[in-house]
């Protein structure tokens, strides 16, 4: 389907092989000290992505997808996985008792027992480098973002 190894932004240490967060440490660190031996001012923006997975938008992600290669019947497998998928919400109490929630259509997330669900999610996010490194130093483990600027 696709060679992700090839695809995905060197800045980006998350689920893959041959990539760890020690790493990752090491590129973050490494670009600061630089900059520190260069007489430079460094600031840093360490983010979170909190629920990242759950934000995914579908119609970007197939956008993307289509970017990198994944067309025809890979393509629609994916559409067809993420689209149009229902849940709801099962609550047990002590007493037995079960209540459920109505039916209701997920519109966004990558589904998190998904086996492709970490690469694809990467690749939603695999144009952050890209669109920052020029200006900053970016270092990314999955939805972790470190972003170093020095001047």
């Amino acid at each position: 389907m696709l060679t992700h190894y090839k695809i995905l932004a060197k800045e980006q240490y998350g689920f893959r092989n041959n990539y760890s967060t020690d790493k990752a440490i090491y590129h973050l660190t490494n670009n600061i000290l630089k900059a520190l031996d260069n007489n430079q001012l460094v600031g840093g923006i360490f983010c979170d992505l909190s629920k990242a997975f759950d934000y995914v938008n579908y119609d970007i992600l197939l956008e993307k997808l289509e970017f990198y290669g994944v067309t025809g019947h890979a393509h629609k497998l994916l559409t067809s996985y993420l689209k149009n998928r229902y849940q709801r919400v099962v609550t047990r109490t002590n007493c037995s008792n079960t209540y459920y929630s109505e039916w209701d259509e997920v519109k966004r997330g990558v589904p998190q027992r998904f086996v492709l669900g970490s690469l694809i999610f990467l690749i939603y996010i695999n144009d952050l480098p890209g669109s920052i490194n020029h200006i900053c130093l970016p270092t990314l483990f999955a939805d972790d973002t470190n972003i170093i600027c020095t001047q």
